[in-house]
């Protein structure tokens, strides 16, 4: 039965299935930062607008929104926003509430949200309270994470309260999952209990009282991926690096 990603990821953990068009569509051009094709910058970017990166962006990002590296995008450094989406090229790490990886997007480093969809490729560590691995998605990871469900592939060593399995999925590494929904599929490696572990470890012991503790899909509070801008610039502005600062308020004349 071909899996449909859209209802799958409405209903399981309540982010979109987008296109680039459609992530482009969403956008508000009066407040949305623009780095074009063809352009390389190299600084920091701190506000309360958008971030569209069709260029080489090499720095860190803070903003209250949608920070999105489309088809042609690379973007070298961290971010931290309420939303994420790649389509194109990322290395660093993210804090964030949700996260995308299109088709197109490939990413490297660690990620922190509540909500991450990976329908691209991603290498690197992932905490979060919901994983969706899309049929073409593709996961290298240790990682710590409350729900998955996975129709791709998911490679590592994986900690989380429930795993569920579709028919395209495949696992390779070490599996620990209290609850277990196997709907097909292939699964190379081992499969424990996490509760098991936690109860020998500290840090896992940890992450086990996030997971019980929490509403569904909730690993971060929202004061820890917000941004208070001024604050930032406050911080900025004292290590007088004025010039390499991107204030997209100040750019747009907002006080």
């Amino acid at each position: 039965m071909a899996l449909k990603p859209k209802k799958w990821l409405m209903s399981v953990f309540g982010v979109g299935n987008h296109t680039e068009e459609e992530t482009t569509s969403e956008e508000d051009p009066m407040h949305t930062m623009i780095i074009p094709q063809g352009t390389n910058v190299d600084g920091r970017i701190i506000g309360n607008d958008s971030v569209h990166i069709d260029g080489h962006f090499h720095g860190d990002i803070k903003v209250n929104n949608i920070v999105i590296v489309g088809r042609t995008g690379e973007l070298q450094g961290d971010i931290k926003a309420q939303r994420v989406l790649v389509n194109g090229k990322f290395q660093g790490n993210i804090i964030a509430d949700s996260v995308e990886f299109l088709e197109h997007g490939v990413g490297e480093g660690e990620i922190q949200a509540n909500k991450i969809l990976v329908k691209g490729v991603w290498h690197g560590k992932l905490y979060c309270g919901g994983l969706f691995i899309d049929a073409g998605g593709k996961v290298f990871s240790n990682a710590k994470i409350k729900k998955i469900v996975v129709a791709g592939i998911l490679e590592g060593n994986i900690a989380c309260k429930e795993l569920r399995t579709l028919p395209t999925c495949v696992l390779r590494g070490k599996m620990f999952a209290d609850e277990i929904q196997n709907e097909g599929g292939r699964i190379e490696g081992y499969i424990g209990k996490y509760s098991d572990i936690a109860m020998q470890n500290q840090e896992m012991a940890y992450y086990l009282n996030i997971f019980n503790s929490r509403s569904d899909y909730i690993l971060l509070e929202a004061k820890e991926y917000e941004v208070d801008v001024e604050e930032e610039l406050k911080k900025e502005r004292g290590k007088g690096e004025q010039e390499e600062l991107i204030d997209t308020s100040v750019e747009k004349g907002e006080e």
